[in-house]
């Protein structure tokens, strides 16, 4: 009895939907069927790889949003299709790129290519199938699944080689202020008293950085209405980040020096990632707090940019 009810629920709904949202969804379907092979070594990737853990729930968060706003959204308007040809147009060129190539270095970089095509097409038919109107409200949920592409190996490497330095550099000066001797050699090298400290890629925290940007994405999203605050709330990342792996730097210094080198064994030099991402999420959280409590004393007019 429950399932009867449960797809005439479904039934229900699916019929409540415009013409354009249901061939919307429909085309959906069909681009996913048609990139299954992708999707699934996506889903692969992401169980397997810890830095790309984050993308099985990319649909979820964009299909949430999407849910939200599905009774503001307003009449249907006629789509502007000229607007579809150029995401279009890159999608296949992407795919070109993918079939000629062949051989990747890395998973990565080939599933790159074929998702940021998928999702390109996906915008394509939101583009082709709905109006300006439609799109304006789930423009959110449309360009969140960007976040469905894995990082590509160069990208990771740029990332990594940024947040090695910034961090050796503050983690530096937080150990110069605490007054322990050091001596660095190398950007990327200190020499302690009791052990010489190397600033590996490992330390640079991508994947907790790219947790923190996407939860301040998201935040900005159901939080706060101004532009420029949601704007603030993510670039606050970069320097949050920096501070977070600069102070676990730091961290193992002092404890290598005041209690002994063994401390370069302990668990929160190869296990304290989530203690020192849980640390960042309370100056993350404060100023969220901050900025949403600001737009509450303020006029709903002057929310608005």
């Amino acid at each position: 009895m429950f399932r009867i009810i449960n797809s005439q629920s479904i039934i229900i709904y699916w019929r409540s939907l415009s013409p354009q949202t249901r061939r919307f969804v429909f085309a959906v379907a069909v681009l996913s069927l048609a990139f299954s092979k992708s999707l699934y070594g996506l889903v692969q990737l992401a169980l397997n790889i810890e830095l790309h853990s984050h993308i099985i729930l990319i649909p979820v968060v964009s299909v949430y949003f999407a849910w939200i706003k599905k009774d503001t959204l307003p009449a249907a308007s006629p789509p502007r299709k000229a607007l579809a040809i150029a995401p279009g147009l890159a999608a296949a060129a992407l795919l070109i790129c993918s079939w000629t190539t062949g051989n990747f270095e890395a998973a990565e970089d080939a599933l790159a290519l074929t998702t940021l095509a998928y999702v390109l097409l996906i915008i394509t038919a939101a583009l082709f199938l709905n109006g300006p109107n439609t799109l304006k409200k789930q423009l959110f949920s449309l360009w969140f699944l960007i976040f469905l592409v894995p990082m590509p190996l160069v990208i990771q490497d740029w990332v990594n080689t940024f947040f090695q330095y910034t961090s050796a550099e503050v983690s530096h000066q937080m150990v110069k202020s605490a007054n322990i001797p050091i001596f660095r050699p190398h950007p990327l090298t200190f020499e302690l008293s009791t052990i010489e400290i190397y600033v590996a890629p490992s330390c640079s925290g991508i994947r907790s950085s790219l947790v923190l940007l996407i939860t301040s994405i998201v935040a900005g999203e159901l939080f706060l209405q101004s532009k420029w605050k949601r704007w603030l709330l993510v670039f606050f990342i970069i320097p949050l980040a920096i501070a977070r792996n600069g102070f676990r730097i730091f961290t193992i210094s002092y404890l290598c020096v005041n209690v002994g080198p063994h401390m370069i064994g302990h668990w929160i030099h190869h296990k304290g990632g989530p203690f020192f991402f849980g640390l960042s999420l309370i100056p993350f959280f404060a100023l969220l707090y901050w900025l949403w409590k600001k737009e509450k004393k303020q006029p709903v007019a002057a929310v608005k940019d």
